[in-house]
């Protein structure tokens, strides 16, 4: 839209006489085709909003993220906390032993005094889980205000990988900045074509001697670059970006599946741990099943009974 005013005094030469014009003019001017700019300029500000909006999500989701595996550093450290005072215990008991059989001459000072920095060194890992759970626990007050035990934490379950790469947020990030970059060049492409314009205006003017008159008009224009010596280079960058985005987006997906089968690799690899483990505990509870029995016939210490059942308790906690 456009609005001019303007005043002037005009003389003429074939008459003595001088005028005094006074005028105001309001315009209109609207595009109606580009060749598909339009259509292009449109779809560019929806795929800026929808990138804009993964973008979004993306971030909110890395602070669920940060706030799952604070959760779940909090609930590992509780354990290791617990499995470390059972740990401790045989420590104590270790420490009795090696004092017993110092004082009966069966060890020297320096298995003594191995049992003592041992202890010592058990307490000191004590208190730094501890200290990182305080530390966890205050990043967790970060977020919100529950406190860790009032936060049910979800077990996730193994997705297919095709799953896993359509509903990744990265991925359709990158995705949606290939569309933008598209549509870009595909807006820039069609500058440098034919483009329809429709525009109209009215005219109100006032002169000194009274006369006034009214006008108007209406038209359509059209008009096309015929010579840009910088088209060719500006239209190849913009379809090299585009090309650069898609490249990045495979590498990206490339990276992921990597990530998911080393993923899937570890899962495996805890499973047979998880088995190794079982049957270490098979083996302690039949271990302690004959040290109850040789306990009670009285061949056998009560100090080595408790030290079985605190290892079975260590191993429960791996």
């Amino acid at each position: 839209i456009n609005l001019n005013s303007g005043l002037t005094r005009s003389h003429s030469f074939s008459k003595e006489n001088d005028s005094f014009n006074k005028s105001i003019s309001i315009g209109f001017t609207q595009s109606v085709y580009e060749s598909g700019g339009i259509e292009f300029g449109i779809k560019y500000a929806n795929d800026e909003l929808t990138s804009e909006i993964i973008a979004w999500e993306n971030a909110n989701v890395a602070i669920l993220q940060t706030i799952y595996e604070t959760l779940l550093n909090i609930k590992k450290l509780k354990l290791q906390i617990e499995q470390s005072d059972y740990t401790l215990k045989n420590k104590d008991i270790e420490l009795v032993l090696k004092s017993i059989q110092y004082e009966a001459g069966k060890v020297d000072i320096i298995d003594l005094n191995n049992a003592i920095m041992s202890k010592n060194n058990q307490q000191k890992e004590n208190i730094s889980l501890k200290n990182l759970l305080k530390d966890k626990e205050y990043e967790l007050s970060k977020y919100t205000s529950l406190k860790s035990n009032e936060i049910k934490i979800l077990d996730f379950k193994i997705i297919h990988k095709d799953k896993f790469l359509k509903d990744n947020l990265n991925i359709r990030y990158e995705n949606s900045k290939v569309e933008l970059l598209d549509t870009s060049y595909k807006q820039l492409k069609s500058s440098y074509l034919p483009q329809v314009s429709l525009n109209t205006s009215t005219t109100y003017t006032n002169n000194e001697n009274k006369e006034q008159n009214e006008s108007g008009k209406i038209g359509i224009s059209a008009s096309m670059p015929i010579f840009d010596i910088t088209k060719d280079s500006k239209l190849e960058k913009s379809k090299l970006e585009v090309l650069k985005q898609k490249v990045n987006v495979t590498d990206m997906q490339n990276e992921l599946i990597y990530e998911y089968e080393q993923i899937l690799a570890q899962i495996n690899t805890y499973d047979e741990y998880e088995k190794t483990i079982q049957n270490n505990l098979k083996l302690y509870e039949d271990l302690i099943m004959v040290n109850k029995s040789s306990n009670s016939a009285g061949m056998t210490a009560d100090y080595d009974l408790e030290v079985l059942q605190n290892t079975k308790k260590i191993n429960e906690y791996d």
